[in-house]
């Protein structure tokens, strides 16, 4: 073979040997651009597909806003009665509330619709959250020991057994059996406030806002003036003093008080078409 036929056929191998390693370049690129691609679609699902789903309530859905509600104001303090309710009026770096505390009154858990005619029942409000889809009661709910749902989708709770009351946060807790075994009761709600720190929830709308809260070792209701957020109601809960507060059913669901010259007082709306499933708290006169 001539000198001429060996360059010829090196430089052919050498031109093949260029156009495969240009071949294997373009299918590296398109392998990692596949990799990269569907990595990208593995993200979008994880973040829009499988984040946990809070349903929609029946009371309060969570793209609804509604109007400030002024609640009257009774300041006096009636102690000369065997039962009563101090109503004070504070206002929190511009949030305004209405604090309800009892005395001289217990407090329970009831299912359905308590009867406001009722003259010993002093305050009255919506305790567990229902599912406005099937409307279920959300998360464990115990009435007289007897367990009428499951579910951790909130983790605050009450526990009440026999005149103990417990506030608190957790997936689980020992009080859920305890008061099953004691014939006590048990619901679950948003935590707002533990030992003293502000607990953050998901939704992020504004609405007329209520808790059940401990302050200085005393159990009682506080409600938002005007629309606030989950944050800034739990934060003026904590600048009032409040050390522990799970939520009590705000926005337009039903309830009410009387003040000390015994005058009803009602606030949110009555409906009459009512879930079987509503719960409420009460105080009662001892």
């Amino acid at each position: 073979m001539s000198t001429k036929n060996n360059k010829d056929n090196e430089v052919y191998i050498l031109g093949s040997e260029v156009q495969e390693r240009k071949k294997i370049a373009a299918k590296g690129k398109w392998l990692i651009f596949s990799i990269c691609f569907i990595i990208i679609l593995i993200a979008i699902y994880v973040i829009f597909f499988t984040k946990e789903q809070t349903p929609e309530y029946y009371f309060e859905p969570e793209n609804t806003s509604q109007e400030s509600i002024l609640m009257p104001i009774d300041s006096t303090d009636n102690s000369d009665k065997a039962g009563y309710l101090e109503i004070l009026s504070d206002t929190i770096n511009d949030v305004p509330l209405s604090v309800y505390i009892p005395h001289k009154a217990t407090m329970s858990l009831v299912l359905g619709m308590p009867d406001k005619s009722d003259s010993t029942i002093i305050f009255a409000a919506m305790a567990a959250d229902i599912r406005k889809d099937n409307q279920e009661i959300v998360g464990d709910f115990v009435l007289s020991g007897k367990q009428l749902s499951r579910g951790v989708a909130k983790k605050g709770f009450c526990a009440i057994d026999n005149k103990t009351i417990t506030i608190g946060i957790g997936e689980s807790t020992p009080l859920l059996e305890q008061v099953i075994n004691n014939n006590g009761s048990f619901f679950r709600q948003y935590p707002l406030v533990h030992n003293g720190e502000l607990v953050e929830n998901k939704p992020k709308n504004k609405s007329v806002r209520r808790a059940l809260a401990v302050r200085n070792e005393q159990v009682l209701m506080i409600e938002s003036k005007n629309t606030e957020s989950f944050h800034d109601f739990s934060q003026a809960l904590i600048d009032i003093g409040v050390s522990n507060a799970i939520y009590l059913v705000g926005g337009n669901a039903y309830g009410w008080y009387y003040d000390k010259e015994h005058i009803l007082h009602e606030f949110g709306e009555e409906l009459s078409d009512l879930p079987q499933n509503i719960s409420y708290i009460i105080w009662r006169i001892e």
